[in-house]
């Protein structure tokens, strides 16, 4: 199962944000890149949690153990959505939730709204592991990239820490979510094995469209968001 997800997340060849992000990007992409992550970031984890009552034996455990790491290890400060809040606010951007809700496309509410579909529903629970097995197997190298280009962009450590965790974390917890979590659940009931493999490439193709708007709307020269920050902030 970890060999297959492994394989399928490396043949993925979507546009990298991350990369174009350590590169070229200046501080108006950078305050775009955070408000459009926004959306799933500042409740990080909550969907894929969903799937814990819906889980049992091996990759339920497997999932409490990705997710307790997620949500701080009991450190509230360490909690992965409290560390990205403070990204925001080092960037001078408002760390609620909800507040860019009205300022995002469409694509960047379904890469949220595919994990909340995969998530809140029983049978659906072989598609929410393999989303976060994908998801995870897909972060940490991005994540040392988005480093790059905020260090670029005269961000300090403190800033990048979010970034910075995820380069390490998830380097673990893809082979946690791959082995444990989704071989541990299709062991237990191999007729799971389809919706994991689809729930893994629901989560490249989705969360590809994103990055593919970004890209676009940046080589365009023009905002990713529905209206420019700028904008937002003189009306």
């Amino acid at each position: 199962m970890s060999a297959a997800l492994f394989a399928l997340t490396g043949a993925d060849d979507g546009p990298s944000l991350s990369r174009w992000v350590a590169r070229k990007a200046d501080r108006d992409h950078v305050r775009e890149f955070l408000v459009q992550k926004t959306i799933y970031t500042l409740k990080e984890a909550d969907p894929h949690s969903w799937a814990i009552p819906r889980l049992s034996g091996r990759a339920k455990s497997a999932l409490v153990e990705i997710q307790s790491d997620e949500y701080g290890g009991g450190r509230p400060k360490r909690i992965h959505s409290a560390i990205f809040a403070r990204t925001l606010r080092a960037a001078g951007l408002d760390d609620s939730y909800g507040a860019y809700v009205d300022l995002v496309p469409a694509i960047t509410l379904a890469a949220l709204n595919t994990m909340s579909l995969f998530g809140l529903h029983r049978r659906l629970r072989g598609a929410i592991v393999g989303h976060l097995a994908a998801f995870e197997m897909t972060s940490s190298v991005p994540s040392r990239l988005y480093a790059d280009g905020f260090r670029r962009n005269g961000f300090d450590d403190d800033a990048t820490w979010y970034f910075d965790e995820h380069v390490e974390a998830d380097a673990m917890h893809e082979q946690i979510a791959g082995r444990d979590l989704a071989g541990g659940l299709v062991a237990a009931d191999p007729a799971l094995l389809d919706d994991v493999m689809f729930g893994a490439a629901a989560c490249l193709v989705v969360e590809g469209m994103v990055g593919a708007h970004v890209l676009a709307a940046w080589e365009a020269g023009t905002s990713s968001l529905r209206r420019p920050l700028a904008a937002e902030a003189a009306a």
